[in-house]
């Protein structure tokens, strides 16, 4: 716990005292560690050596078992959601994740787009050197799974003093020329089973984990860190918006909540204070490309990063793999993953305008974005009067919602409340929340629902 935190100090201070204490502190967790193997290794030997049995059935196993390959989770079939019909053939799987995972955008309006009046955008230096690159391939670990095109970490941080100046050449070459190469588009997905569920034919109980392109993965951390500095540098993203942003983690949005509950716990007035979390379902699979593009230029973002932008979005590929097979390449048309890192800072941008909106309202809330969490924090001396607030924030979601064709998961809804003395309020007090956006993946058709919830 010492060496975790010590760690998280460093990331928010990036000194060198804060760095050489957590290597002291790291060298001593693993020693630790490395003594208490060695002494549970010797007990479970004291242990087989007391029975003849037991040492017996343990050499037999290194001998055997212990030379095989673990053998893979093997899922025999899933079930089809709109008929509950069992599929045990791969190509139809292949179809049931697609729809999972790979959902197609829905006819979203985009006509305010045109007549929004957007900035001049600024100007930054475009030349990738060879040192940011050689940093870049030294951070990644070397042992990692191989990638489609079979190209190993390893192989590139071996010969890195040779590769250097030629990588530095096509990265520029890509950022000039405002293109991200095709091959670097190509993604091999591995589906895995998430685990302690009960029923493994629900598509929902899987999830995908990307094999990219180290080549890709290098340009993109590059491009990544130039669109942070430039964020940061320029204020574009509000100090409220976590994940992949310079001293901004999780650790710093638990602190900035729990300074905000003791500031108004702290008041002459007695106040009380409640958060609604609002969870955004689906959220990298639906980002409007041409929304996300047009929010980059309101934020002023460079031509060439918002041009790359364009084309690694535009014609992705991707292919699924489990029980040891393979399918087709199949090419995704709406397309942010959840499992590239660059994509997390995209999504950022995409919501800016809710938190922008949210603010807008000029009431007694303030809003937490943890990239598709979305906490409301307001306080007030009724319960009743948090509950109205609350609701007129929620109608804004769901109208920012329709806009951008985002789904917000009604079920995952979450409301807390943070109150010393809670005998004195009414607990069992509900939200009535109206015009809740829920998008059926059947006919597509918006419903409106009426939501009760109790707090917890």
């Amino acid at each position: 716990m010492k060496s975790r935190w010590l760690w998280i100090v460093w990331k928010i201070q990036s000194i060198l005292d804060a760095w050489n204490e957590y290597l002291k502190y790291n060298d001593h967790k693993n020693k630790i560690i490395q003594q208490a193997k060695f002494a549970h290794f010797r007990s479970q030997m004291h242990e087989l050596s007391d029975a003849l049995r037991l040492i017996w059935c343990f050499a037999k196993w290194v001998r055997i078992e212990s030379q095989l390959f673990k053998k893979l989770f093997q899922f025999l079939s899933l079930k089809w959601s709109d008929t509950d019909q069992m599929i045990i053939t791969f190509e139809k799987k292949i179809e049931i994740l697609q729809e999972k995972f790979f959902l197609l955008l829905f006819q979203t309006n985009v006509n305010n787009i045109a007549n929004s009046f957007i900035l001049l955008t600024m100007s930054f230096d475009l030349h990738i050197s060879e040192d940011e690159v050689r940093q870049t391939i030294k951070r990644v670990k070397a042992d990692k799974a191989l990638n489609i095109s079979n190209i190993s970490n390893k192989a590139l941080q071996t010969d890195l003093a040779e590769l250097t100046l030629i990588l530095m050449t096509l990265f520029n070459a890509c950022v000039t020329h405002e293109y991200h190469l095709k091959q670097f588009k190509k993604a091999q997905m591995i589906v895995l089973c998430k685990l302690k569920k009960s029923d493994y034919t629900d598509s929902k109980t899987y999830q995908l984990i990307a094999l990219l392109d180290i080549i890709s993965k290098a340009l993109k951390s590059i491009m990544i860190k130039r669109l942070s500095n430039i964020t940061e540098i320029h204020h574009m993203l509000s100090d409220a918006q976590m994940k992949v942003r310079c001293k901004q983690f999780m650790i710093s949005t638990l602190n900035l909540l729990v300074d905000q509950i003791h500031t108004v716990w702290d008041c002459k007035i007695k106040y009380i204070m409640f958060m609604l979390s609002l969870n955004i379902i689906e959220v990298f699979n639906q980002v409007l490309h041409i929304r996300f593009l047009h929010t980059l230029k309101m934020k002023r973002t460079s031509d060439y990063i918002i041009q790359w932008a364009c084309s690694f979005l535009e014609n992705q590929e991707t292919l699924l793999r489990f029980n040891e097979q393979m399918s087709d390449m199949h090419e995704i048309n709406a397309n942010i993953l959840q499992r590239f890192l660059i994509s997390l800072i995209f999504f950022l941008f995409f919501n800016a305008s809710l938190i922008e909106k949210c603010k807008a309202l000029k009431i007694k809330i303030e809003v937490f974005n943890f990239v598709n969490d979305i906490n409301i924090l307001t306080y007030d001396k009724f319960i009743e009067e948090i509950c109205k607030t609350l609701s007129k924030v929620h109608n804004v979601c769901m109208k920012w919602a329709c806009t951008h064709d985002a789904t917000f998961a009604s079920e995952k809804y979450e409301f807390t409340h943070f109150i010393r003395k809670s005998k004195k309020f009414d607990m069992m007090t509900s939200i009535q929340i109206e015009s809740s956006v829920i998008k059926l993946k059947s006919d597509v058709q918006v419903l409106k629902v009426q939501l009760n919830m109790k707090l917890q």
